[in-house]
């Protein structure tokens, strides 16, 4: 499945959608919400901070779920991904998605890429 994200009222489309493919596919409720909160905290930061549109991509395959953020803009990750405080404004949405994909996040020239196992 694949949606392009041009606003916010876009990314709420494609999270429904993305959340309704995965229902569909027979993946368990606590996964399908942590796959929800995973594109929208990344799609959120694509369009908070690059200003761009994006795009989501969803695929099960291998025993997980794989997730693929694209960007208009390049937007890469820090090099090491943290949290100083749990009230922290800044990092805390990629620290939530760093720890709920087990540190499967890559990050390329055409955006991020979460790997959830779907097994867990």
């Amino acid at each position: 499945m694949f949606f392009k994200v041009k606003n916010y009222a876009t990314m709420q489309t494609a999270l429904d959608e993305l959340c309704a493919f995965l229902t569909e596919s027979g993946i368990p409720q606590e996964l399908v919400f942590d796959s929800k909160l995973i594109a929208c905290e990344l799609l959120g930061n694509v369009l908070k901070y690059t200003g761009g549109e994006s795009g989501l991509h969803g695929e099960i395959k291998d025993g997980y779920i794989g997730l693929k953020i694209l960007s208009e803009r390049y937007f890469a990750l820090p090099e090491k991904i943290v949290c100083s405080d749990v009230l922290c404004e800044s990092g805390r949405g990629l620290f939530l998605v760093n720890k709920l994909c087990d540190g499967r996040i890559i990050s390329d020239e055409e955006g991020i890429k979460v790997l959830l196992k779907i097994d867990k």
